[in-house]
């Protein structure tokens, strides 16, 4: 399951589906999710910002990094904001997990990554260095879209519709500044788990999501974007 929002999500959900066959009995209620966290500050910026796309590619996880059985999908071409395939009512909720750069233009460098893994999980990176004056509206301004959209809609490629919900989550204590929340994405009686953060190492503002059928144990979140701030900071090992 990859990140590219509302259409991969339910792109993931309609893949379940095939493989589980339709849900019979109506799923139990689930439990409303938490509300989201104070909204993170980003740090100041001192350093000169990343302006090499190739450079922060090579800064992101790779495999020898992620949990065994993990395996790096073809990279895809970013979405331009506005062009979000996967229509969602709030409109502008279409952008929740879209890469950063896609969420916030006039990133001077963007890169993404994405793993799948078994029992439909995935691990999906994308990072975008912004002007040093810009890195804290930017990151304000993705801490606000996620309020406007605690609860959306939309549909899979089949019409089938699709129900999105936003709450909180246990912030990583990593990087410069961090943030954290989680998406449950629901149809035809299934559901997947999103459990993100959003990091700041100095100009580069990172996203890091893990995807399961299972909540996401605090912890696996945690300790990925510690290893992703590593890379970023330039610190070895895993």
């Amino acid at each position: 399951m990859s990140r590219a929002s509302g259409l991969v999500l339910a792109g993931a959900i309609t893949a379940l589906v095939a493989a589980c066959g339709s849900s019979e009995p109506a799923a139990p209620e689930t439990p409303e999710l938490p509300a989201l966290g104070p909204a993170a500050t980003a740090a100041p910026v001192t350093d000169p910002p990343v302006a090499d796309a190739a450079r922060l590619r090579d800064q992101l996880l790779t495999s020898a990094n992620l949990p065994p059985n993990f395996t790096a999908l073809p990279a895809r071409a970013e979405t331009p904001l506005g062009g979000q395939s996967a229509p969602t009512t709030p409109a502008e909720c279409a952008k929740v997990l879209t890469p950063v750069g896609t969420q916030r233009a006039g990133a001077l460098a963007t890169a993404s990554v994405q793993y799948t893994g078994p029992n439909f999980a995935s691990i999906d990176i994308d990072a975008a260095s912004y002007p040093n004056d810009a890195v804290a509206a930017a990151f304000s301004e993705l801490q606000a879209t996620l309020r406007r959209c605690t609860h959306y809609s939309g549909a899979d490629a089949t019409d089938i519709a699709v129900d999105y919900r936003i709450g909180g989550f246990p912030p990583p204590k990593a990087g410069d500044a961090a943030t954290a929340f989680q998406v449950r994405t629901t149809s035809d009686g299934l559901t997947l788990h999103s459990s993100v953060a959003i990091v700041q190492v100095g100009s580069v503002l990172a996203q890091v999501a893990v995807t399961a059928p299972e909540p996401v144990e605090d912890g696996v979140l945690s300790d990925l974007t510690a290893a992703q701030v590593r890379r970023l900071q330039g610190v070895s090992g895993p």
